[in-house]
């Protein structure tokens, strides 16, 4: 059976169960001959393979003479004397006398050092407990001043955290103190830079910051180890350009102010390359030759030049209005084409815009003089009809399934669209641009009635490939069936069909039955393939849930399904209907049923899953059992 059918499976085995001793655990070991692996703890049993001598394999204690030998997700047996335990490689070459340690599993603790001797208790994974050497596989374990043994594998010496480091440095700006690792904890304080401070480091990005008996947080880029050099020179200076000031030495940070050209500075040399500007109780960085010492330069009087006159004109496109004359400054404004604005020259490339008290900057390419002609209307594209059979389908402001709810439409309505964006159709609602869901709409009128919502289930996907056999997925079979299936049963009998995945992406179980909830569905179909380590495994199959609130009808939709599709494919074995608590189908809230198209490992069965034709009359055989269901329940 697949992978995601054993999960299922032992999931449910285990959810009850006890923690186990540590002596069933898996162990680790090696072949000491050419190894012949069994389906059974007996020489009679079939031969599986044979495993050279020197193999690494996962095993289990079954009896004195046999072990358990883990396979491919599968548990055989082996003769016990021909498998040599691996020891687990330890740091500790020598112990004193008596050592403290803690059980890295759920450990039997018994009177005598042998796997078969009494149990006289059982220590908590995590347990510490001393302990001493006793030999190769075996140590003593000292309980309540008497002696007893356990599995040497499962005690780990205890590990003692060396005490953090102190450290004494200084602030290197201005530091908040935390309560914890996090920044979007309340600040308890605040340093200013250049203050010195003691410190030890935390992890990779925080410190501890020591005060009398208390203890802060910091993020440890603010810290610098070491003393602080107390001949910090400033001097005034200019920007000799338009100046950033950054949050860190390095032009990739944080852009933390921008400093006109010419505008005085008081700054101190950090290191050969870069400045620290004083702005208040504040200091940022900047390159140091950004900076030019001294006083500005004396501007020469300014003539009298006329004010550029302004220009009544308008948008020829969508603009930009930045703050600066250049595209790659941050875009402050946006403004429609055919937009009235109010410009003036800048130079032979950029012009000023001016809204109210606000001036911004925009090619003068992208302006025009003049009156704004009126704005084409738009045409619409096309026609659709909303499909959201007894429900009713949201009109959203941006093409997003988490943008603001303008309103919603019947199901069945028609709407004019203009164009496809992300999956949304535009269209018009109260004299504004909308939104539409694309999956919730049909080219034709959809049916009124209050018939029959089907949900199908494409298994597996995305990272979940299923059932593999070379080049073949059952992701990709079943995804096609399940296409097929839906295009049938829409256009024979104009059903309303519902896909919990359309493309090839991953759906946990949970998610599907949500889906199915959320859909409304009234029948649920989920499509798999089969897979077995035996390539005589073979035929059809179709499970439903005894568990289910839904079990009766969901007998009924499996045998349907199961009935056509032995009909339309005579060449592969009936399996049956069966019964099984797969989680998609016990869980669900409307009748369900699981059909298994075949047997990927079979080499009879992928001859079918490979074919198109195949393909396309599993996929109408399961149709025609739905709609058999449908008929008598709807």
């Amino acid at each position: 059976m697949k992978l995601l059918k054993v999960a299922l499976i032992l999931s449910l085995l285990l959810f009850g169960a006890q923690i186990p001793a540590v002596e069933a655990s898996t162990l680790d070991g090696e072949t000491t001959v050419n190894l012949n692996v069994r389906s059974t703890a007996s020489t009679t049993g079939t031969l599986i393979t044979t495993l050279p001598k020197g193999t690494k394999v996962k095993y289990g204690i079954h009896n004195q003479s046999w072990h358990k030998v883990y396979l491919n997700n599968r548990t055989y047996y082996a003769s016990a004397q021909y498998i040599k335990p691996m020891t687990a490689p330890t740091t500790v070459t020598t112990q004193a006398a008596s050592s403290t340690g803690v059980t890295t599993e759920n450990l039997n603790i018994r009177v005598t050092s042998h796997r078969d001797a009494q149990v006289f208790t059982t220590l908590k994974k995590g347990t510490e407990v001393q302990y001493a050497p006793h030999n190769t596989s075996w140590v003593k374990v000292f309980l309540s001043g008497k002696t007893y043994y356990a599995a040497k594998a499962y005690i780990a010496p205890k590990v003692v955290a060396a005490a953090p480091q102190k450290q004494t440095g200084y602030t290197n700006r201005t530091i908040e103190l935390f309560n914890r690792t996090l920044q979007t904890s309340p600040v308890v304080k605040t340093i200013p830079a250049n203050r010195t401070v003691t410190f030890s480091i935390h992890n990779s990005s925080w410190s501890v910051i020591y005060e009398g008996t208390s203890t802060y947080f910091t993020p440890t880029r603010g810290i610098t180890a070491g003393t602080l050099q107390p001949s910090v020179t400033k001097e005034n200076g200019y920007a000799n350009r338009e100046m950033k000031l950054f949050e860190t030495r390095n032009q990739a940070s944080k852009v933390m102010k921008v400093l006109p050209l010419h505008t005085p500075v008081v700054s101190s040399k950090y290191n050969s390359s870069w400045s620290i500007v004083y702005d208040g109780s504040a200091t940022y960085y900047t390159p140091t030759a950004w900076i030019t010492p001294g006083a500005p330069p004396v501007q020469p009087p300014t003539t009298t030049t006329p004010e550029p006159a302004k220009v009544q004109g308008y948008a020829n496109r969508n603009i930009n209005l930045f703050g600066q004359t250049h595209q790659s400054s941050p875009v402050l404004l946006v403004l429609p084409q055919f937009t009235a604005v109010t410009y003036s020259t800048h130079n032979s490339s950029w012009s000023v815009v001016h809204i109210g008290t606000q001036t911004y900057y925009t090619p003068t390419s992208w302006l025009t003089a003049g009156t704004a002609p009126s704005a084409p209307v738009a045409s619409p594209q096309g026609k659709v009809f909303t499909n959201t059979p007894g429900d009713a389908l949201n009109v959203r402001s941006t093409a997003s399934a988490s943008s603001a709810i303008l309103g919603k439409l019947a199901h069945g309505t028609q709407v004019d669209h203009y164009g496809l964006t992300n999956g949304f159709y535009k269209i018009k609602y109260n004299g504004r641009d909308g939104f539409i869901s694309a999956a919730f709409t049909m080219a034709t009128k959809p049916s009124v009635s209050s018939g029959a919502v089907i949900v199908l289930d494409a298994g597996h996907g995305g990272t979940d490939p299923g059932a593999v056999s070379g080049s073949l997925y059952e992701k990709t079979v079943v995804l096609d069936v399940t296409k097929r299936a839906e295009a049938y049963l829409r256009s024979k009998y104009d059903y309303q069909v519902r896909l919990t995945r359309s493309t090839d992406v991953y759906l946990t179980l949970d998610q599907r039955v949500q889906i199915a909830k959320n859909l409304r569905g009234d029948l649920f179909v989920s499509f798999h393939t089969n897979a077995a380590t035996s390539s005589a495994a073979k035929g059809i199959e179709t499970f439903y849930s005894t568990s289910s609130a839904h079990s009766a009808r969901s007998r009924v939709l499996a045998t349907n399904i199961q009935s056509n599709l032995v009909s339309s494919m005579s060449g592969m074995t009936n399996r049956g209907v069966k019964t099984a608590n797969y989680y998609v189908i016990r869980y669900n809230t409307m009748p369900s049923a699981l059909v298994e198209l075949g047997f990927i490992s079979s080499p009879q069965d992928i001859i079918h899953l490979r074919s198109d034709a195949s393909r396309q009359r599993m996929a109408e055989a399961v149709a025609e059992g739905i709609a058999q269901y449908v008929r008598a329940y709807h």
